[in-house]
């Protein structure tokens, strides 16, 4: 059993190197952010999830999501009342349309999504990983997920 762990390192180890001399594809990166960070002193005032040409269909409760499913942000503790009235999230059909929403305020973090999830309802919008990291970073800085201020951009019927 140890010499085939044995075998199997030094294959590894000698290998690698040389199977990358023969590999024309390199190993691909994780994609990049969609999204930039703020300049300091100017932490974001919102965030804007950009999600047209998905599908995404409102709900009740949508979250945001990574690619392998994980919630980024989306089970909250909030008043009905101000569900029923505002809902979780704003939704509108254009960027520009978003940026004059009043929950956007003057420097909101844009993001594009990725995919849609939600089951049947394809009501959660899916961003890269790093873009997720980022987001919650920022929150750290402008609250403004804790305040609500999120915006969905999407296709068709609002």
């Amino acid at each position: 059993m140890r010499v085939a762990i044995v075998v199997a390192a030094i294959c590894a180890i000698v290998l690698a190197p040389v199977a990358r001399l023969f590999c024309d594809e390199a190993v691909p990166a994780a994609p990049a952010a969609s999204a930039k960070p703020s300049e300091p002193g100017k932490p974001y005032t919102s965030v804007i999830i950009d999600a047209t040409g998905l599908g995404l269909e409102r709900c009740m409760s949508p979250k945001i999501r990574r690619a392998n499913g994980s919630e980024v942000w989306g089970t909250v503790k909030v008043d009905p009342d101000f569900v029923e009235e505002h809902g979780i999230v704003a939704y509108a059909k254009t960027l520009d349309e978003a940026k004059k929403s009043d929950r956007c305020g003057s420097n909101p973090m844009i993001i594009k999504a990725v995919a849609v999830a939600g089951g049947a309802f394809h009501s959660d919008p899916v961003i890269r990983d790093a873009d997720a990291d980022l987001l919650l970073a920022e929150n750290k800085l402008g609250k403004f997920l804790d305040r609500f201020d999120v915006i969905f951009v999407k296709d068709g019927k609002l």
